[in-house]
This record gives structure tokens, sequence and C-alpha cells, in this order.
């Protein structure tokens, strides 16, 4: 049987302030209905609601994170990658989408990406790139965040994961421990 593999893809540090680029990809092969009704379980729960890491309130980001940390285990797997600026903002996220599906796909499989805000030109530029590079791919489409669930998900770790790279306690100790523990991944030259 065929895997189904998912992938929504964030990213943070386009900014000209930010000295580094933050790339989340959060994969699953879990059924993606179910996978969303728990995860705006967990913005009820922590209080975010449909909110991005930079309109929320950290602790609840935090609180967020953490739920998902502890029930979502074996459901999702998240990765990411720091580039140093300035660098395109497109090879960074072929490197970590690349990686990220690789590591996560089960031959055989194909894969769906879903990527916050991309337009058709880009998608289209990530389908050919990531097929060449011998994924799998039904399709790169564009999602925003403020509708769907696993691409705020995506966006959360990378403001946690930008802020974690900035020195901040809090984010920093979330971010180790989900590494410890193998939920979390850094790939790309951010690598620690």
């Amino acid at each position: 049987m065929r895997q189904k593999l998912y992938a929504y893809v964030d990213e943070t540090g386009q900014d000209t302030a930010s000295d580094c680029f933050v790339v989340v990809t959060i994969t699953s092969d879990e059924e993606q209905d179910h996978l969303r009704i728990r995860l705006m379980g967990f913005e009820k729960q922590a209080k975010t609601g449909a909110r991005k890491w930079n309109k929320c309130h950290t602790d609840r980001s935090l609180a967020y994170l953490r739920l998902s940390l502890d029930q979502l285990a074996t459901q999702t797997t998240v990765f990411f990658g720091i580039y140093r600026k300035p660098i395109p903002y497109f090879f960074p996220m072929l490197d970590v989408l690349e990686h990220a599906i690789k590591k996560r796909a089960a031959e055989p499989y194909t894969a769906r990406v879903y990527v916050d805000g991309i337009d058709t030109k880009k998608a289209a530029e990530l389908t050919n790139a990531l097929r060449a590079r011998g994924i799998m791919l039904e399709m790169v489409k564009s999602r925003r965040d403020e509708s769907e669930p696993l691409i705020r998900f995506a966006d959360r770790w990378a403001g946690c994961i930008r802020a974690a790279e900035h020195g901040h306690a809090p984010e920093k100790i979330l971010l180790a421990e989900a590494v410890t523990k193998g939920r979390v991944y850094c790939i790309g030259p951010g690598r620690s």
C-alpha cells in the first residue's frame, strides 16, 4: 500500500531585522482531519486561538507546543533548518523539505506539500526541484495559516526556534527537550 505523506511548511526571518532564516516542515502520514481537530483543541486549551506565533503571548504558544510534544509524538515529526542571511528563501525551503520527506517516507509513497502563502509560480518551481531530487511528489499547494491548523503548527515551531536561536531561555529549553526526545530534528547548516 502506498504511503500518503503530508508536509506543511512555514518560515520566519525574511524581515530585514533578522540575521537568520528558519524553515520548518511538519510531516505526517496520519489522517489529516483528525490531526487538525486535535491541533484546534490544543489552540483552545492553550488559549492561542488561530493566532500566529508573533501575535500571541509566548507562554500560550509554548503551552500549545508542549501539548503537541506530549500528545502527538507518533503522529507528526518536526524538521527545521537555520540559515544565515543573506540567502534566497527557496534553497533553504527545498533543503528542509527534501530531508524531511526522505527521512519520513517509506517506499512506495507519494507526498503532498502545503506551503504558507506560496504563489503558483514558486509552487511549480518547488515541485520541479523536489522531483529533480527524487521526491515522489503529488503536488505543492499554498495554504494560509489563517485557515490551516497544520500551517499554524509549523508557524509556532518556526517562531519558537527563531526565539531559541536568539537566546530566549524558555524557547531554548523547549527546543532542547524536543530534540533530545527525537520529536524535532535539525537539518542543514544550523545543525548543532
